[in-house]
């Protein structure tokens, strides 16, 4: 299958358009396309018991430990043969099952099934979800996402994208603004309206009318939305070598140059006949190449395959595992995530009072001290500035640090997406812009007591290049240097 850039001569303004957004694909367009980008699937083979077993029993030892059997089955070692055949017969169909598990898993989590409310000629109808194509307009409704999307016409809708992304709070998604009409459309740019595949649908409104329905434009379909290039990562990863790697590949060459050794010395010392002498050497081979040695590798690798599945891990490559074995350091760079879920809002300084700024140590954790309470203009900055909605029941959805400074307010309260009452008062949402990660900075403009305010928060390096130098803080960037290193 081929990809279809949707943005191709395209603009926002075109997809917000009625004509397009409430008519939808024809039938014969949608055809077109469906045969350039093909079926909406992500073409995985499904794993299946006797494919795994062969797999497995294909792997290069087998080999070696079926010709040590042959070996030893003619004489009267025919015993050892037989035990040999039944520890490794059962350590291969143990370790074929437990992969078969964690290939099953897989394929469960790139199968897409199910049926998708298409807009095609200005008509509503149910197609299934392999027969979309980028471009179609599809009705939102409650459910994971198969494909890639972008909302043009919405009331509420909240989206779970912790499969892709870890982000453990529902994200609230919004239409495309039509003041970017002139713009083409971008996953990054314009990510607060973007529902990737592999995600899912909590809350929307299901209007039966095109005119009430929640509507979105279909951009990716198949291996090319996010779930489709995540999967193909993670099947196409090649490991990194390790020191272990190197180590086992220098181990074995050692040991079979011993066994070569050996080898020619059996046959230049016994003097017997050479049928005797290769059968003799054959058993030096195997007291230097235990043929029950890789088994022993092989089973524990299936074992802890079968303890990562208890745990919902799936593992494509277990020779992962035997190296994952030999870590005594990792490192991660997102140490909060991992200690402790969620932050805490400390405080909020106002212009000269980040110079008086003072550490306390309690329990050799640091928290910063506001000796006077938050400024008026800061409390209304905290409580208008930010991308936080309501959910159905009330609750506020968005990222944790708007929620967390929003919180801090005590005389705040989110009565709707365009109006928020402080301390009584009703303050009115003129333009929201979302964050830029370009600008790292995130604006609203709002009325309140009939002036129009502009509120702009960011990283500080971001914000310190919008202002004036003189209106700034002394030290300022020093200050917020040592704010971020103690936390």
């Amino acid at each position: 299958p081929g990809s279809w850039d949707v943005t191709e001569g395209a603009t926002i303004g075109s997809w917000l358009d009625d004509a397009y957004a409430h008519r939808g694909l024809s039938k014969v367009e949608a055809s077109r396309r469906w045969g350039t980008v093909g079926p909406n699937v992500l073409d995985l083979k499904k794993p299946t018991p006797v494919g795994s077993i062969i797999q497995e029993f294909s792997k290069p030892f087998y080999l070696y430990q079926n010709f040590m059997v042959w070996t030893w089955a003619p004489f009267w070692y025919y015993y050892m043969a037989i035990v040999n055949t039944v520890v490794r017969l059962t350590g291969g169909f143990v370790v074929a099952f437990f992969q078969y598990g964690s290939d099953l898993d897989l394929y469960r989590l790139m199968v897409m099934e199910g049926t998708a409310d298409v807009v095609r000629e200005g008509e509503v109808v149910t197609v299934d979800q392999t027969d979309v194509v980028p471009g179609d307009i599809v009705r939102l409704r409650p459910g994971a996402a198969n494909f890639d999307m972008c909302i043009v016409q919405s009331k509420r809708v909240l989206v779970d994208e912790s499969a892709l992304t870890g982000e453990v709070h529902p994200i609230a998604k919004i239409p495309l603004d039509p003041a970017d009409s002139h713009r083409t459309y971008h996953p990054k740019t314009h990510k607060s309206s973007t529902i990737s595949a592999g995600t899912t649908i909590l809350e929307c409104s299901e209007g039966q009318n095109i005119e009430d329905a929640d509507l979105a434009i279909v951009t990716q379909t198949g291996s090319f939305t996010a779930k489709g290039e995540l999967l193909c990562d993670v099947l196409s990863y090649e490991r990194h070598k390790f020191k272990f790697d190197t180590e086992v590949q220098l181990i074995l060459f050692i040991l079979c140059v011993e066994a070569a050794v050996l080898l020619s010395v059996v046959f230049s010392v016994l003097k017997d006949h050479w049928c005797y002498s290769w059968f003799y050497a054959m058993f030096v081979v195997g007291t230097v190449l235990p043929p029950l040695l890789p088994t022993v590798f092989v089973v524990s690798v299936g074992i802890s395959c079968k303890r990562l599945q208890r745990k919902r891990i799936t593992c494509t490559d277990s020779r992962g595992i035997l190296v994952a074995g030999k870590v005594r350091k990792a490192f991660f760079d997102k140490t909060g995530t991992l200690t402790k879920q969620g932050i805490n809002f400390v405080s909020a300084l106002e212009g000269e009072e980040l110079n008086n700024l003072t550490a306390s140590k309690n329990n050799a954790e640091s928290s910063y001290v506001c000796q006077n309470e938050i400024d008026i203009e800061l409390q209304i900055g905290l409580s208008v500035c930010h991308t936080l909605s309501l959910s159905a029941d009330g609750e506020l959805v968005g990222a944790a640090v708007d929620r967390m400074g929003f919180s801090a307010v005590p005389n705040s309260q989110l009565l709707d997406e365009n109006t928020v009452s402080f301390d009584g008062e009703k303050i009115e949402y003129l333009k929201k812009f979302e964050f830029d990660h370009h600008t790292m900075t995130q604006s609203v403009i709002i009325r309140h007591d009939n002036n129009v305010t502009v509120y702009v928060k960011g990283a500080p390096e971001a914000i310190g290049k919008l202002c004036i130098p003189s209106s700034l803080p002394s030290h300022f960037e020093a200050k917020a240097r040592q704010s971020a290193r103690d936390g």
